[in-house]
C-alpha cells in the first residue's frame, strides 16, 4: 500500500513539473554579482590585442555624474570562457566576445540573452568569422552595449524598488504633489512641508586602511537624499529652463535644507569645472528639465563637503504646478557611481497622476 501511494504522489509532482504553462526561469537562480559590475568572456588572443583594449577604453569611459573625481561607467573582470564555472555565470551582467570558426558571417551579430544561467541576467554575445570586423563592431558599437547594459542596471534597481515601495513616501507624493514615487524603503521621513518633503538614508560601509598610501581604515557612513518639492506655473513665464529651475532650487534648498553649522545651508556648485549640466526632454508625456550637478555647503561660514545630485522638474498642467524631485549624495570616502545609479533608477519611477 505504502509503495502504490508513492508512486500516486511521484506521478503528481511530475505532472506539476511537466506544467508547460510554467515559465522556464522560475526554476533558475536569482543572479548575484556586484551592480555595475561586468563579467566580460574573451579568449586570451582577444583579450591581449585590440579587442580588449577597445572594450577596456569603452566599459572605462566616465560615468555621467557629476564627480569630484572621474569614476569609470562599469567596473568589469575578465576570464576565458573555458574557465566559466557555476558560481561566474550567475553573475548579473556578461559579456562575451568570440570569433566562430564555424560559421561565416556577413556581419557582425549581437545576440541578448535575459534570464539565460540566472534570472534578472543580462548575456550579450558579440559575435562574427572575421576578426577585423568584429574589431570594428567593438570601435563604433561598444558604446551602444554600455548604454543597453546601463539600462538594465536601472531597470533592476527599479523593479526592485516598486517591489518594495516605502508607502509613506509614495503616500505623501501622492497626496502633496500628485505623482507617485517608488524611494528605497529604508529611507526615513526628516522634514514635511506643505510644498516640500524630505527623506533621507544613512549606511555604513566599511573601507580598508592602507598603511603604504596612508588610507585610513574603517566604518563610515554615506547619506542618500531624496528631496520633492512644487511650485506653481506662471502664465507665459520661461519656467521650464535649466537656469530657470536652478535658480528655484537654490531658493528652495536655502529655505529648507539648513546645514549641521548655524548659517549653512545646501547649495549648487557654480565652478566652471563642475557646473551644472541641465537638457528639456519629455518625461511621460510632461516636459521636463532633468539636471546633474554637484551641491555644496553655502552660508556666512565656509564648510567642506558636498557631492552629486541629479534632479527631475515635471510640468503638469493639470495642477497648475512644477514638480521636482531631486536625489543627492554624501560619501565622501567612496566611489558614488552605484549610489546615482541608484537615484537614477529612483526618479524613472516618478509617475504624473
Amino acid at each position: 500500500m505504502k509503495n502504490v501511494l508513492f508512486i500516486i504522489v511521484s506521478l503528481f509532482a511530475l505532472i506539476a513539473c511537466d506544467d508547460s504553462n510554467t515559465p522556464k526561469d522560475q526554476y533558475l537562480p536569482e543572479a548575484n554579482g556586484k551592480h555595475g559590475e561586468i563579467l566580460i568572456l574573451m579568449e586570451d588572443h582577444l583579450w591581449e590585442g585590440q579587442i580588449g583594449e577597445k572594450v577596456i577604453e569603452e566599459l572605462s569611459v566616465r560615468a555621467p555624474g557629476p564627480y569630484l573625481r572621474p569614476e569609470p561607467s562599469f567596473s568589469y573582470f575578465r576570464k576565458r570562457p573555458e574557465d566559466l564555472n557555476h558560481l561566474n555565470q550567475l553573475n548579473r551582467n556578461i559579456l562575451k566576445f568570440m570569433i566562430d570558426t564555424d560559421s561565416i558571417y556577413s556581419e557582425t551579430a549581437v545576440i541578448e540573452k535575459r534570464n539565460y544561467f540566472a534570472k534578472n541576467q543580462l548575456f550579450i554575445i558579440i559575435k562574427d568569422s572575421d576578426i577585423n570586423r568584429l574589431y570594428e563592431y567593438a570601435t563604433n558599437h561598444m558604446y551602444e552595449i554600455r548604454d543597453k547594459f546601463n539600462a538594465f542596471e536601472v531597470a533592476q534597481l527599479k523593479r526592485m524598488y516598486k517591489a518594495e515601495p516605502h508607502k509613506l513616501a509614495n503616500e505623501i507624493a501622492e497626496e502633496k504633489f500628485g505623482l507617485s514615487i517608488a524611494i528605497p524603503k529604508k529611507c526615513k521621513l526628516k522634514k514635511e512641508q506643505s510644498n516640500f518633503v524630505f527623506f533621507k538614508r544613512d549606511r555604513s560601509k566599511n573601507l580598508i586602511g592602507n598603511e603604504a598610501t596612508r588610507a585610513e581604515g574603517g566604518t563610515f557612513w554615506v547619506q542618500q537624499g531624496f528631496l520633492i518639492w512644487k511650485t506653481p506655473i506662471i502664465p507665459d513665464s520661461n519656467q521650464m529652463t535649466t537656469q530657470a529651475m536652478l535658480m528655484h532650487r537654490d531658493t528652495v534648498l536655502k529655505y529648507n535644507l539648513p546645514g549641521e553649522r548655524k548659517d549653512t545651508y545646501m547649495g549648487t556648485e557654480y565652478s566652471q569645472y563642475y557646473e551644472p549640466v541641465g537638457r528639456e526632454f519629455t518625461y511621460d508625456g510632461h516636459p521636463a528639465v532633468e539636471i546633474r550637478g554637484l551641491w555644496i555647503y553655502e552660508g556666512k561660514v565656509f564648510v567642506g563637503g558636498g557631492g552629486p545630485f541629479v534632479q527631475y522638474s515635471i510640468l503638469n498642467e493639470k495642477r497648475g504646478e512644477i514638480v521636482t524631485i531631486c536625489g543627492y549624495v554624501y560619501g565622501p570616502k567612496f566611489e558614488k557611481r552605484e549610489y546615482i545609479r541608484e537615484i537614477d533608477a529612483v526618479l524613472n519611477t516618478v509617475k504624473i497622476l
